[in-house]
């Protein structure tokens, strides 16, 4: 699916028979992670009914891709080659194989569906479960709902001592060679706030690896992968602290600097201290995953940069299951990451006047107004993204609460019918 040119599926999801997950932040491509120096990445399997969830979501998206295909234009636009560009905002394009005995779309995962399947049996024995919660978004394919936005901040104002992130990068992605954004992005001010007001409020303390800057694997080009943004830590570090400085302008000086030596520690990924692999090649991270004291994490595929696609992940809220992904994951890559040199007070502070954000007005519009996701994520324009607005003879269709979609029934509405 792409929709608007800036908004696709980023979700990494295996569901089998709602009883077995993958998730992360892996895309299967081979050069990417099997060849020579690969990309870090992080995903990990569920056994239970989480995946029932990520189930749920593809069925979401199928929906979606249905709607669109079997539509007037949808059936022009798939007699047409795939690379062939379209002023369309949105476009689908399915393939299926054996071409003229798989059906085109797949069927809708259900609990029936499953019922009779051997694996059920491993759902009753409830002894050893973990609670998990499962966050998404579906990006311009629905108008302003972003609720995965809404649970990350949620985590990052919970935390009370120490937060540790493994990103990819935390600004917006930047003109090949530069250190500007590309027009119309912008640093994310509500993650990049929680944030500053964690340290600034409660003291807890950040500690933050993310990839090196353009970093390419497998003997790729520039063009095919790039991983890192083209930010260093000190830009990370100068946009949290600019945000404190927004909520308290009479900051002292001192302060801010005790801020950024005591409690901000950020770090380019690394192995055994070195930064590039034995070839001379950067080490890139493609991990989008998070620990909020020790007791809670996320993993998933969304990124907290500026990019309204589609993304599900997991969070997992239980401490001695987190304990484990602490020490089986984090540390060690903070301890062969962390050297102290990626983040020098000095020049943090000689940043904070810096304009990192891209020019405005070129490709999204003003997000001055909203909630999060809207401060967050930037929003299409048009009725082409928004489900809800779009009509059958006239008629409006909206989703069902099993994510199918359908003609709105004003009648039985108002007759209190459910």
């Amino acid at each position: 699916i792409l929709i608007g040119g800036f908004s696709w599926n980023h979700a990494k999801i295996i569901a089998v028979d709602g009883v077995f997950l993958h998730t992360g932040g892996h895309n299967l491509w081979d050069a990417h992670y099997l060849s020579n120096n690969p990309v870090h990445d992080l995903s990990i399997e569920f056994e239970g009914r989480i995946a029932r969830d990520g189930h749920r979501f593809a069925n979401t998206q199928w929906e979606f891709i249905q709607y669109k295909q079997e539509s007037c234009v949808g059936c022009v636009v798939d007699t047409l080659p795939d690379y062939l560009p379209l002023l369309l905002r949105t476009r689908v394009t399915v393939s299926e194989y054996p071409e003229g005995k798989a059906q085109t779309f797949p069927p809708m995962f259900s609990r029936t569906m499953v019922a009779r399947s051997s694996h059920q049996a491993l759902l009753e024995d409830k002894t050893s479960c973990v609670p998990l919660i499962s966050i998404g978004r579906q990006g311009s394919m629905v108008f302003m709902s972003r609720p995965a936005d809404d649970a990350i901040l949620a985590m990052i104002n919970s935390a009370q001592k120490i937060i540790r992130l493994v990103l990819q990068d935390l600004g917006p992605v930047c003109i090949p060679g530069t250190k500007k954004a590309l027009p119309g992005l912008v640093w994310p001010k509500e993650y990049l706030t929680a944030i500053g007001r964690a340290i600034y409020e409660r003291g807890v303390d950040i500690e933050m690896v993310l990839s090196n800057p353009n970093s390419i694997p497998g003997g790729l080009k520039g063009t095919e992968a790039n991983y890192g943004n083209g930010w260093d830590c000190i830009d990370v570090a100068a946009e949290i602290i600019k945000r404190i400085q927004k909520f308290d302008s009479g900051i002292d000086d001192a302060r801010l600097r005790a801020m950024v030596s005591d409690n901000l520690r950020i770090c380019f990924i690394r192995h055994n201290k070195s930064s590039t692999y034995e070839d001379g090649i950067s080490i890139g991270l493609h991990s989008k995953h998070f620990i909020v004291d020790d007791k809670c994490c996320y993993i998933g595929s969304q990124n907290l940069y500026m990019c309204d696609l589609a993304e599900w992940g997991v969070v997992i809220d239980n401490e001695e299951a987190v304990q484990k992904i602490l020490s089986d994951y984090f540390t060690p890559m903070w301890e062969n990451s962390f050297t102290g040199e990626d983040v020098d007070v000095d020049m943090v502070m000689d940043g904070l006047e810096v304009d990192r954000d891209g020019e405005q007005g070129t490709f999204y519009n003003d997000l001055e107004s909203g909630g999060a996701g809207q401060h967050l994520m930037p929003h299409g324009g048009g009725s082409e993204y928004y489900l809800q607005e779009e009509d059958i003879n006239g008629e409006v269709v909206d989703m069902n609460e099993r994510g199918e979609f359908q003609v709105a029934d004003n009648e039985k509405k108002d007759e209190g019918e459910e």
